[in-house]
């Protein structure tokens, strides 16, 4: 067991002993605005100190407070102001030497009824400057993206927009949209999602993990990525947590609509759109009619495996449409927003899969290529969401809000390809082994949530507030088909087809259903204590969440047989079974793949704040998590591993301090340990088909642990402008990375997720500024991030191939780029009433998969973007917008670090075009341009 904590104690025994024994030696006035109803701390209030001719003025913190030091002794005036509150009266007295004071301002709502008419000021929470001051009053290291921001960048959901955040990368789908985001070379595994400080179930049908492109971006009023974890948030994030804060209820009549529409420039006569009949059957005959029917060719649409060419480029669109108020004298407040997509994107994909078994000629641990695939990806992907939160105030202690959110996706996926067997190896100089292969999927998800929160104010220093959150997301894919056939041809010396011989014709119809459902609770208790002439705020509190998950596999083969060959007319083709029983459910082997999955979460936390010194806040406590996992299986009786039950705890402390320098600046520093828990995939025995390789699971994963430490200085000079500088540690124990094992014979491997017995360590800084000269800004940031881990490895290196060392190797870990970073030009004028906005995203070469074999690990190049956006106003209230993706054309590429020129000649003719001599390229995906332009309107 590790022992992490020791530095944590003694700093707390040093702070609350210094917090009985520390005096000050100098003024200060200590002020605190809060609303004269609700008694609720007003931040972001700006508060005016003058003696004499000279005044300062600052804005008060989260708490509503703001800290005067070394003011001068004498006579001193203090006013402040907020917006939708009437000003202050002036409050006057005279500071003695030596002494601290107190004050106590109470603002009255500015809004006044008279004849009717109502006189309201208004605050904006979707602005960058709103942004700069939550980032400034945050209690701990987060960086926030503004839906003033996220409006004009030039992505379309949240996935995307995430790559433009201080240390945040992407990975990407086969159509280059972004679908998880890796936190400070931490990948997806570490890092959880949350919308308005709630976990969601993931519809995911192995992970924990939510897919963020399945967010539209334009229904946030802001995105926070929070990088240190507090007592009172959830302990399973290392990497960082992703809240998506959703728009609220306003305090005014707000409509807002958009209306776009698009195109890809991927698609045109030479590379068309393939799209297929999006009807298939939604449930397999085996749900249908039980796992003991005998299924024939007649129970499946074969409809579905016929692709049809678009020769002109699709036309994709989005729409959206926010509406709000407050009613009953401003008690009730109500807003609706929705959001619809419809996006056409794809790639053009190349790569070489190596056999599970390297060669030791001409050079140690040689690749040796069994498959080339040449794939193209055709996507449809149509987004639906819908969110709505009400919110009543019961009277100046007791507020209730709801909140529901549904989120939908379709993703209709068409693959078509060819996978040259062998590499020619086995083949005559006139003849290959070419396998052709169609295979269509549409993937549906859904996630909805909805939230009842309470806040009730029992006294003037006691305050409690909670959540009932019910949260279920399911993904379905009904019957993915895939055709293939053996295009192999012999050719004369001419090239002439003489004969084409064993077409090995296959068929494959494949369900899958995934459901995640979660009943949680959550409860805080905050009272406040004077202690040694401090005000200190006392937390406890804790959640329990109930999750239940069911998964289900089901895949029927088919064959036409090795001597039937294919004309074009695919319903000629006489389909059969592979084998007597491979139509029959209950003697299907998927069913080794369905689980269902009970867990039971509890935490229970103690968190306190103070400030030790005038300048600086103290943050810290600790929290326990339980967890209490069980999964049943469908495996035969003789698979000792078809069910289990998996239990653990872990007491996580934190500690955060904020010392503040000025007004305007803070040096930040933390320690807090942290979670991570195993997919629920990932612990059940199964084996599933994946893209290039099977996947398998793992019983005996191992939960993850971490220590994390971070140091931050903060400045903000005003308006959006920041600079941000930090470096941050992470020590983690019992890694999981997925590696590449064989599975049989030498071409037969798969990836599995397994601990790695070594502890692995991630640290860097992070460096961020922007700055507005006028009507241009520019805004850049950028991460360093080494990690290393040390893996056992297997090298062959003797001439006939028996020997085999195992060495050990230092690698980063899996999906870390050492070098990350954003740069973009900005152009805002209010005169001309346009927004521009050219932005630049580079992720360094990082490790994408790791193989058991010395010096065979695949990694990723490294991937810049160029992006441009746009938004100039017509009339008052209407404005014409334009996004424009990858203008560049840049492209995924995956490498093996082995100089493609040693590689076996008879291997060299199916190498795609090389970039350099010192590695072997094994993976393109191109994905071209993508444009979007449209209307926007505002009331």
């Amino acid at each position: 067991m590790r022992q992490p904590y020791l530095f944590y104690k003694l700093l707390l025994f040093l702070f609350v002993g210094l917090l009985f024994t520390t005096s000050l030696n100098a003024q200060s006035l200590d002020v605190k605005v809060k609303d004269s109803k609700s008694g609720e701390p007003l931040a972001g209030a700006t508060i005016r100190l003058a003696q004499g001719k000279s005044f300062r003025s600052v804005s008060t913190n989260l708490q509503g407070r703001f800290l005067f030091e070394n003011v001068r002794a004498g006579a001193y005036k203090i006013s402040v102001d907020f917006v939708g509150y009437r000003p202050s009266v002036p409050v006057e007295g005279t500071l003695n030497l030596n002494q601290t004071k107190i004050v106590n301002i109470n603002l009255q709502d500015a809004s006044i009824e008279m004849n009717e008419t109502n006189i309201v000021g208004h605050a904006s929470k979707e602005t960058d400057h709103s942004a700069r001051g939550l980032e400034k009053n945050a209690p701990m290291i987060q960086n926030i993206l503004s839906a003033n921001t996220i409006q004009l960048l030039p992505d379309v959901t949240v996935a995307n927009a995430l790559q433009r955040v201080s240390g945040v990368t992407i990975q990407r789908s086969s159509s280059g949209e972004g679908r998880y985001a890796i936190i400070r070379g931490m990948d997806q595994r570490y890092n959880t999602t949350l919308v308005n400080g709630i976990k969601i179930s993931s519809p995911d049908n192995q992970y924990r993990f939510v897919p963020m492109d399945i967010f539209p971006s334009e229904m946030l009023e802001r995105l926070e990525v929070i990088k240190a974890l507090t007592p009172a948030m959830e302990g399973d994030a290392i990497g960082g947590a992703m809240n998506l804060v959703m728009k609220s209820a306003p305090d005014r009549f707000i409509l807002s609509a958009n209306i776009s529409g698009g195109l890809s420039t991927l698609f045109s006569n030479s590379r068309p759109f393939f799209h297929f009949n999006p009807s298939p059957n939604q449930n397999s005959p085996a749900a249908i009619n039980g796992n003991s029917y005998a299924a024939t060719y007649a129970d499946f649409n074969n409809k579905v495996l016929t692709s049809q060419k678009d020769l002109s480029s699709p036309f994709s669109s989005t729409a959206g449409l926010t509406i709000g108020d407050r009613f009953l004298k401003g008690k009730l407040g109500v807003i609706v927003s929705a959001s619809y997509q419809n996006i056409y994107r794809g790639s053009d994909s190349k790569q070489l899969t190596p056999n599970a078994q390297p060669n030791p000629d001409p050079l140690p641990n040689s690749p040796q290529f069994s498959d080339a695939y040449d794939r193209t990806y055709s996507t449809q992907t149509q987004r639906l969401g819908i969110h709505n939160k009400i919110d009543y105030v019961i009277d100046r202690n007791n507020k209730l809000s709801l909140y529901n959110l549904y989120i939908h996706q379709n993703e209709f996926e068409s693959r078509t390809g060819s996978d040259t067997l062998g590499l020619g190896l086995n083949s005559t100089a006139f003849s290959k082994q070419i396998t052709m292969s169609t295979r269509n999927t549409l993937i549906k998800q859904d996630i909805y949530n909805a939230t009842l929160h309470g806040d009730h104010k029992l006294s003037d220093k006691l305050r409690f507030n909670w959540d009932g959150a019910y949260s279920i997301a399911s993904r379905h894919m009904p019957d993915r088909t895939e055709f293939s056939y053996d295009a192999n041809q012999a050719l004369n010396a001419n090239h002439e087809v003489i004969s084409e011989v064993d077409n090995n014709t296959k068929l494959t119809h494949h369900w899958e259903n995934n459901t995640d459902k979660d009943i949680a609770g959550y409860g805080n208790l905050i009272f406040n204590q004077n202690i040694a002439g401090r005000d200190v705020e006392f937390s406890i509190g804790g959640l329990y969440r109930h999750k239940n998950r069911k998964a289900d596999y089901i895949t029927y083969s088919l064959s036409a047989g090795k001597s039937t060959l294919f004309n074009g007319n695919f319903n000629a083709l006489p389909f059969a079974f592979n084998v007597a029983t491979d139509g029959i459910g209950s003697n299907n082997q998927d069913l080794q793949n369905n689980y269902q999955v009970t867990e039971d979460d509890n935490a229970e936390y103690l968190q306190f704040r103070f400030n030790l010194i005038p300048k600086l806040q103290v943050l810290g406590g600790v929290r326990i998590e339980n967890t209490n996992m069980s999964y049943t299986t469908e495996s035969p009786l003789t698979v000792t591993e078809r069910s289990g039950t998996v239990k653990y705890t872990d007491v996580l402390p934190s500690l955060h301090l904020k010392y503040t320098l000025a007004d305007n600046q803070n040096l930040r520093a933390s320690y807090f340990a942290s979670i991570s828990r195993p997919g629920f995939g990932e612990l059940v025995p199964y084996k599933i088909d994946g893209e290039y390789y099977n996947q398998v699971g793992n019983p005996h994963l191992k939960h993850i642990t971490a220590d994390n430490a971070d140091i931050r200085y903060e400045l903000f000079p005003g308006g959006s402008d920041q600079f941000l500088i930090g470096s941050f540690y992470k020590k983690i124990y019992n890694p999981i990375e997925y590696f590449v094992v064989r599975d049989g014979g030498p071409s037969a491997q798969v990836i599995q997720p397994q601990n790695n017995a070594s502890t692995a360590k991630n640290f860097g800084f992070e460096a961020l500024a922007t700055k507005f000269f006028g009507e241009i800004g520019f805004s850049l940031n950028y991460t360093y991030t080494h990690s290393r881990i040390t893996t056992d490895k297997i090298l062959y290196s003797d001439n006939n191939g028996l020997h085999k060392d195992v060495v050990q190797e230092i690698r980063p870990l899996q999906g870390q780029a050492n070098n990350v970073g954003n740069a973009s030009v900005l152009f805002k004028s209010g005169t001309l009433g346009l927004d521009m906005q050219l932005a630049f995203v580079y992720t360094g070469e990082r490790l994408a998969q790791v193989s058991p074999y010395y010096n065979l690990d695949f990694y990723q190049h490294a991937y810049n973007q160029l992006d441009f956006s746009f938004e100039k106003t017509l009339v008052k209230k209407l404005s014409f917008y334009g996004k424009i993706n990858n203008i560049t054309n840049a492209a995924s590429k995956l490498y093996l670090k082995f100089p493609h020129g040693s590689l076996d000649p008879k291997q060299q003719e199916f190498l795609a075009k090389q970039d350099t001599d010192g590695q072997t390229m094994v993976q393109s995906d191109y994905y071209k341009t993508m444009f979007l332009g449209g209307f926007r309107y505002k009331f």
